[in-house]
């Protein structure tokens, strides 16, 4: 079978050199298993012993005898899948791995954990693991991993010099015909149906849509249970739906909880829930005062539009919302590539002025403005300059658009088609 090469492997193979646990985690069916089960094992050249959890059998059997288990594997690279449905083999971990690491003369063998739920990993790690371990997140496909790119988006060379150049356009414009309508074709996919690996290998615009309701009804019926704390999955299902209708808007907690007539305190554990399983994702606002950042109300999005779907059934979601959702998952996925993650926010002044997003990093920032039509004018720059000029921080700013043109709209404010910015082109 061919695999599509993911971006985070390389990332993945060099922790692999220097830790001995690393933990993947990640929505369910993002290829966790596909990537530590075939592909680092092939690009390794090292076999690999795979263990899935998901298997009763296979719990059961840890239950008793976990130290021996693993004490008696003999490959170099173990893969323990679906880790959280099996808690007692963190101490059993613990104990194998602290005792492999003092023998002298025994190989540095690599513990690969994986797992589709935050909440339960983290608790476990934090509890057992900490300072052992070596943390990552495998996302949906990004649009280069859609798209197949060897090369890093755009975005990363941006991001990297601090500057976007004539010479950037002059690039731009060798790009032929055909790889552009290629991308923009790629992209209209990726935007109608999100990322998820199963939905790429799927022709039928049924076979899609049906695989992303079978998903939905599986977290709904059986993720959540492995995590409990819901006691009425309608509400629940409800509550869902009211927060994915909201998606790339201010979260308000009180306004939720007066929608779906439940408490504030069960919407907040509902939001976690959704978060820890990555079904969603909340911003923060960007504020000098790091108290400020703490306290504003954050955005709220989800970021897969396959998912966001058949979440939201016959509603739909603000174009411009949706269009701004997808932008942020590819955001996401990429900050995570760089050897210093930066950090994401949004900015909105008291006045209403509002950048989209904030891409920060130890010296710079990066402002990101989304716009859903095909053309930018002079007058949607207007926001990100008026931060440049109280940000010295931020020397060039970005308005993210799905058109066709690479274009400065002010000084040092560039309008970047979509597909060119986050494709690897």
């Amino acid at each position: 079978m061919e695999y599509v090469e993911r971006s985070i492997t390389d990332i993945l193979l060099s922790k692999i050199n220097k830790e001995q646990i690393i933990v993947l985690t990640g929505a369910r069916q993002t290829g966790k298993t596909t990537l530590c089960e075939y592909m680092l094992p092939d690009k390794l050249d090292m076999p690999c012993t795979y263990i899935s959890f998901d298997d009763p059998d296979e719990r059961l059997r840890f239950q008793g005898s976990g130290i021996a288990i693993l004490e008696s594997i003999a490959t170099p690279l173990i893969v323990l899948d679906e880790v959280q449905k099996i808690p007692a083999l963190f101490e059993q971990l613990k104990y194998v791995a602290d005792k492999r690491k003092k023998d002298a003369g025994t190989r540095n063998d690599v513990f690969i954990l994986t797992g589709s739920s935050q909440l339960i990993l983290l608790k476990n790690i934090k509890e057992t693991l900490a300072g052992r371990v070596s943390l990552l997140n495998l996302y949906p496909f990004s649009l280069s991993e859609a798209l197949r790119s060897k090369n890093a988006p755009f975005i990363t060379r941006i991001w990297n010099d601090r500057a976007l150049a004539a010479a950037d356009a002059e690039r731009f414009n060798l790009i032929s015909s055909e790889q552009c309508r290629t991308a923009v074709q790629v992209r209209d996919e990726h935007r109608k149906w999100g990322g998820y690996p199963p939905v790429w290998q799927k022709d039928d615009t049924s076979d899609k849509f049906n695989w992303l309701k079978d998903y939905r009804k599986t977290y709904v019926e059986r993720d959540l249970s492995d995590v409990g704390q819901v006691a009425n999955i309608d509400t629940f299902v409800l509550t869902q739906k009211l927060l994915c209708a909201r998606t790339g808007k201010l979260f308000s907690l009180s306004e939720v909880a007066r929608d779906a007539s439940l408490t504030v305190n069960t919407v907040k554990r509902y939001v976690n829930l959704l978060a820890a399983s990555f079904q969603c994702y909340l911003v923060p606002p960007y504020y000098e005062n790091i108290c400020k950042r703490l306290i504003k109300s954050p955005k709220i999005y989800f970021p897969d539009p396959g998912l966001n779907r058949v979440i939201l059934g016959e509603m739909t979601i603000e174009h411009g919302a949706s269009y701004e959702s997808w932008v942020f998952s590819e955001i996401l996925k990429w900050k995570q590539l760089q050897p210093i993650e930066p950090d994401l926010y949004f900015y909105r002044t008291s006045a209403g002025m509002e950048v989209d997003f904030l891409i920060a990093g130890e010296e710079t920032i990066l402002p990101v403005e989304v716009k859903s039509s095909e053309k930018v004018a002079y007058v949607d720059g207007r926001a990100i300059e008026s931060f440049m000029q109280e940000n010295k921080r931020a020397a060039l700013g970005i308005i993210v658009y799905p058109g066709k043109s690479l274009t400065e709209v002010r000084k040092d404010i560039w309008a970047v088609p979509d597909w060119f910015l986050f494709g690897g082109m």
